[in-house]
């Protein structure tokens, strides 16, 4: 486009020349677009300016489209509809992006926690456009650390400055393995060193489980030294079913949702407990929306817990 057009041009222009054209009528055209007459005469008169030709034939009767005018009429009423379009889908993308809540969290929290968070919360904050982002410990504390994320719930995969961690809740550690295991059918309570002398499946090093486990003293040789390391909670699924070695995972990460005969026993001595924590960037504030939601977790981090049987899941206790 000619710089001197683009430096005139208005869309108040175009638009009252679409009005005029379509009405026929410069009054009803005025009374349409809420301004004077004599205001919108020269308006279109501005606007056949900078066109540089008629564009309309005025009698005293009727306002007719010149030919220019009946070949511009389609042309400019196209860019008034792609103008409003673009506003309005930029409105619409500003909206979702405000009510937008990017949360980083582990998939145990993903599939046991959040569903049902989410679906009591948007009862009163039906808006809210809720994305999870599933990822291990240090992706997680690397989402929120880039701004990827607004916030993030898992155990703490390493201490950062730049990163706040609130406890939220926390679940207890125990066996897991199919249920025709002789450690399943066993009826006294288990310990760790019931596990002795029996194939062990591990997460991988750069798991937040395996990092919870290194810390532990007194665990069994088997725990240590791993029959089996697998990445994923499904491929380890996958071996407990054959019934001949076991693993050891927090209680929401226990992989019974993906097959019924695997099963979840509470192991002591040592007790070891899962803690998961909102991790937040400190050198820049929440948004709304997202501080909104944290608040609302921290508010029914009991209610939550509630659904898990046996005080599996908890809310620690707050530090001294």
């Amino acid at each position: 486009m000619n710089s001197k057009i683009a430096r005139n041009l208005t869309i108040k222009q175009i638009r009252a020349f679409v009005s005029v054209a379509n009405l026929g009528s410069f009054s009803q055209a005025a009374q349409k677009l809420a301004i004077s007459q004599p205001a919108l005469s020269l308006t279109v008169q501005q606007f056949e300016e900078i066109v540089g030709v008629a564009l309309l034939k005025r009698t005293t009767r009727s306002v007719k489209l010149t030919e220019h005018g009946r070949e511009l009429l389609p042309k400019a009423q196209k860019l008034l509809n792609d103008i409003e379009a673009a506003i309005g889908e930029t409105r619409a993308s500003a909206e979702r992006r405000e009510n937008e809540i990017k949360i980083a969290v582990l998939p145990s929290v993903a599939i046991r926690i959040l569903p049902e968070a989410m679906r009591a919360y948007r009862e009163n904050a039906a808006q809210a456009n809720i994305r999870l982002q599933d990822d291990n410990g240090r992706g997680i504390q690397l989402q929120v650390k880039s701004g990827a994320a607004d916030f993030g719930i898992c155990n703490i995969w390493m201490n950062d400055p730049d990163l706040d961690f609130v406890p939220f809740m926390r679940d207890r550690v125990g066996l897991v393995c199919h249920a025709g295991h002789p450690l399943a059918m066993r009826k006294h309570a288990l310990t760790w060193s019931h596990l002795e002398h029996t194939p062990f499946v591990a997460m991988a090093a750069d798991t937040g489980i395996c990092r919870l486990m290194e810390g532990v003293e007194r665990l069994p040789r088997c725990v240590q030294e791993p029959a089996h390391t697998v990445l994923t909670i499904a491929a380890l699924a996958g071996i407990l079913e054959n019934r001949e070695a076991v693993s050891a995972l927090p209680a929401l990460a226990a992989p019974d949702y993906l097959n019924p005969s695997l099963v979840y026993r509470e192991l002591s001595e040592p007790v070891i407990h899962r803690e998961l924590c909102l991790i937040t960037p400190r050198d820049r504030p929440v948004p709304a929306t997202a501080e909104n939601f944290m608040r609302f977790l921290k508010g029914h981090s009991n209610r939550i817990c509630s659904m898990f049987p046996n005080n599996t899941v908890d809310v620690p206790a707050p530090a001294d």
